[in-house]
């Protein structure tokens, strides 16, 4: 291994201890003073448990991170999430539950038949919930792709059994988007696929009082839509919230279901039952947001694959959907941890970069709409929609940024689900390197700017909007980044205005902050 692979495999490192009491981040610059509150960061911590390990970058056990602002001052603290899957392998000394791209040992305190039964029932789906946070009224939760999302207390990130909430049971959803989203009205919603009575996608709101234990008290199934394959529901990450609609894309990366169903008894993991068909369309399914019926309009463009939606929103009769995407599913098959750390046969690594496209959906369509014209009328997009013989309205992209990026963030409190400018997300200097470089994308002028530094390799962006913003950009950024030649870690504070960098922490050394993938910033 030559010492360049040596470097960039530090970015995918077991943390050995947590810190677990908060420790002063010593403060390169200055913070604004008007900065006061806590960031917290979710991401893979542990991959290896005794003798085994995990295969995916998407598997490790969850670890968040806490970072404290106070009059100029950071401070810095971690824990492992004390998920059933992180506390039975910390029992057993080995990985018990399945997660993405690795499949678990069977619990040994399971009975024979309850060791059957869970090769084809849903017993032992993980809760290592390591992609992201959601909020359901004052409560936070950690989040993943199932239906175990798991309240924890953000003063010291710990949990209890009792704060798991189990969607599978209340609702009948086996997966869940890792990106629930929250409406002006105080309520949160989220999207899961169901098998029960038929493959469908289910539309869940929850009341800002849900509680875990029993959901099914407060929160409530609101729409449904029927999925295109009964046994190869759509893979998904994310959906699209406007006033007054969701926007569902049910692109043509599929789950197969009979796969997925004997891989606890093959010893096939999760991520090996995903299906990429370039050749098919991939559909858009607008839901009325306060009937939860399906609009009849049929929406396609051609195929894709896309885990982040950058925003959506309605105008003059139009829903405006931006996306990052790829032009297949290469990416996740990239993330194994092997390939992350020692690249192909011949040591190499590449990455495909994502591409930010925009498709706008009309809405005034029916029986008297003309055939084989344009009928998006927003002058300010060049993406077209045009209705074809088969009633379907066909959707051609505009690419909306001079650079693809993802994992990408806006200034979600003042412009979701609204017309925006401004979207920042994670991108690479050259083709085929690995996401090194932040970026801040105009989406009307389409021009960008960049932060980078030699050897730096920086996770999501957060944006934190100034007390007294005028301006959709009055704020700043926050990005945990990892020196791979040093293995040092600090946070990055960026202003969002001017992209100049205002200050940055310095995490402990002896702590270690591996890549995180989602923040959530509370005030």
């Amino acid at each position: 291994m030559t010492s360049e692979d040596s470097s960039f495999a530090r970015l995918f490192q077991s943390v050995q201890r947590e810190c677990t009491t908060p420790s002063d981040a010593p403060v390169k610059g200055e913070l604004p003073r008007w900065l006061s509150g806590t960031l917290i960061r979710n991401g893979p911590g542990k991959f290896e448990v005794g003798e085994s390990s995990y295969n995916h970058w998407f598997d490790g056990l969850a670890l968040m991170h806490r970072f404290t602002f106070d009059n100029g001052k950071v401070t810095y603290q971690n824990r492992f999430l004390r998920s059933d899957a992180y506390r039975r392998a910390m029992k057993y000394n080995r990985i018990i539950m399945t997660e993405f791209g690795t499949v678990g040992m069977p619990d040994p305190c399971k009975s024979i038949l309850e060791r059957f039964a869970s090769h084809f029932l849903p017993l032992n789906i993980t809760d290592n919930n390591l992609i992201n946070f959601f909020k359901i009224g004052e409560d936070l939760y950690t989040t993943s792709e199932t239906s175990c999302p798991r309240r924890i207390n953000p003063k010291d990130l710990t949990s209890e059994n009792s704060d798991k909430m189990d969607l599978f049971w209340a609702f009948g959803t086996m997966t869940a988007t890792a990106h629930a989203q929250v409406d002006d009205d105080g309520y949160t919603y989220n999207i899961g696929t169901s098998y029960v009575c038929g493959t469908k996608y289910t539309i869940i709101r929850f009341d800002p009082e849900t509680k875990p234990g029993n959901p099914r008290k407060s929160a409530k199934i609101i729409g449904n839509i029927p999925a295109r394959y009964m046994t190869r529901p759509s893979y998904f990450h994310s959906f699209g919230m406007t006033k007054n609609y969701f926007v569902f894309l049910e692109q043509t990366l599929y789950i197969n279901v009979m796969k997925l169903a004997g891989s606890a008894m093959t010893k096939t993991a999760v991520c090996s039952c995903l299906e990429y068909e370039p050749n098919e369309k991939s559909l858009f399914h607008v839901v009325n947001k306060r009937t939860g019926d399906v609009l009849p309009i049929k929406f396609a463009s051609g195929a894709l694959f896309g885990m982040h939606i950058v925003n959506s929103y309605e105008d003059e009769g139009h829903i405006v959907f931006d996306i990052c995407c790829y032009h297949n599913d290469e990416l996740i098959k990239k993330f194994y941890l092997d390939y992350l750390r020692h690249g192909d046969q011949e040591g190499k690594r590449s990455f495909p970069r994502p591409v930010v496209k925009r498709f706008v959906l009309p809405l005034d369509v029916d029986k008297r709409t003309p055939k084989g014209v344009n009928l998006v009328s927003l002058e300010y997009s060049k993406a077209t929609a045009v209705l074809q013989d088969d009633g379907t309205v066909f959707l051609q992209d505009e690419v909306i940024s001079d650079v693809g990026f993802d994992m990408p963030q806006i200034n979600y409190d003042r412009v979701n689900g609204k017309r925006y400018r401004y979207a920042y997300g994670n991108t690479s200097n050259n083709p085929g390197e690995f996401m090194n470089t932040i970026v801040k994308a105009d989406i009307h002028t389409k021009k960008t700017v960049r932060w980078t530094e030699p050897d730096c390799f920086p996770s999501e962006p957060v944006f934190v909007e100034a007390p007294d913003a005028v301006d959709e950009d009055d704020g700043v950024l926050m990005s945990n980044v990892i020196n791979a030649k040093t293995g040092c870690a600090f946070l990055l504070v960026l202003d969002a205005k001017t992209f100049t960098e205002v200050a940055r922490a310095e995490i402990p050394g002896d702590v270690g902050c591996p890549l995180t993938f989602h923040g959530h910033y509370l005030r």
